[in-house]
């Protein structure tokens, strides 16, 4: 049978009919038009580019590449196709990422990453096909909060508190003129032990603001850090976020390396636990690396069930030639 396929750019109306492509691809995950929207506020060196495939005028795939401003590299990209599921296997897929891997060309390349999940076996074999390699796994973990025991973990917060910690979120916070910028300098230390695919880059702290203090789903009632009392530092952290489902996000929990074994993030999780439990939340959804058995090992105790695991997966395209530190940081500006 033949289909009437046609590949076109995106266009600012389509944005409603691609978060429908992802629900029908995901559909355990929320994809509207407002989070498609926020997320491509990107920075503004950020390449990126999205093509739709439409039949009879019907979009039922997607394809684009993009840069992440926390790995950047003006060579490295990402790139992802998705197609409706009852249209695959007819060559929509392979004509989007054709027309990804062409628009990626006068960037001159050196990598693309791209990720799918471990019950996704005909993508796997497609990106295997490609010449992709794996290159890191992680869990997406999920809690039932209303089951949740706190029983266990009685007296947790209250032995952080009594250690000379305050818990506060950032909407406690806000009278203090420097809370975001002390929540940046938190951030900053906390993020270095982030596992992740590519080699970490700077973020100004104008960036962090608007990721966090400028985004919809910002929740400055469950950001929660730990105040050192002696100091006023901001030494642990542990976050969650608006969905357009009925769960929230989990986002970046970590300790000062010098606050860690303290019991500092464990009690900022207990209090985000209770937040949601108050508010009659469902579900909470975190994610972590497959060899980060530090946090998996707090959340598998605490309930959360792990879903099946994500995979990234590199094709590189040549070698990285050696680029002095100064030159990144002026193509970083260029871009």
């Amino acid at each position: 049978m033949t289909i009437n396929l046609v590949v076109r750019p995106f266009e600012e109306r389509d944005y409603a009919a691609i978060a429908e492509v992802f629900n029908a691809a995901w559909p355990d995950q929320a994809h509207t038009e407002t989070a498609l929207r926020e997320d491509d506020d990107h920075a503004p060196q950020i390449k990126w580019g999205r093509f739709v495939a439409e039949i009879d005028h019907r979009i039922v795939g997607v394809g684009e590449y993009t840069q992440f401003e926390g790995m950047y590299h003006p060579q490295r990209f990402a790139a992802w196709v998705t197609v409706r599921p009852e249209f695959r296997s007819q060559g929509i897929g392979k004509a989007l990422y054709r027309q990804v891997v062409a628009a990626l060309e006068p960037h001159d390349p050196i990598s693309i990453l791209s990720s799918t999940r471990e019950d996704q076996t005909a993508a796997i074999a497609w990106l295997h096909k490609l010449g992709y390699l794996e290159k890191m796994k992680y869990w997406e973990s999920r809690l039932d909060v209303q089951a949740f025991d706190f029983a266990p973990y009685a007296g947790k917060i209250e032995a952080a508190e009594a250690a000379g910690f305050e818990l506060k979120c950032l909407k406690e916070l806000e009278s203090d003129p420097e809370y975001q910028q002390k929540s940046y300098d938190l951030w900053l230390e906390a993020r270095l032990d982030v596992p992740r695919p590519d080699a970490i880059s700077e973020v100004g702290f104008e960036d962090y603001c608007k990721w966090v203090f400028g985004s919809s789903y910002y929740l400055p009632e469950a950001y929660f850090v730990a105040v050192d009392t002696k100091t006023g530092q901001y030494v642990a952290m542990s976050t969650l976020w608006k969905s357009d489902g009925d769960y929230l996000g989990t986002g970046l929990t970590g300790t000062r390396r010098a606050y860690r074994r303290l019991g500092l993030a464990l009690a900022l999780k207990l209090k985000g636990i209770r937040f949601a439990r108050e508010r009659g939340v469902k579900e909470i959804r975190t994610g972590n690396e497959s060899n980060n058995r530090a946090m998996l090992s707090i959340n598998e105790a605490m309930g959360f069930v792990k879903q099946p695991i994500w995979a990234d997966y590199v094709l590189t395209i040549k070698e990285e030639a050696a680029m002095p530190a100064a030159t990144l940081a002026t193509a970083r500006e260029e871009s």
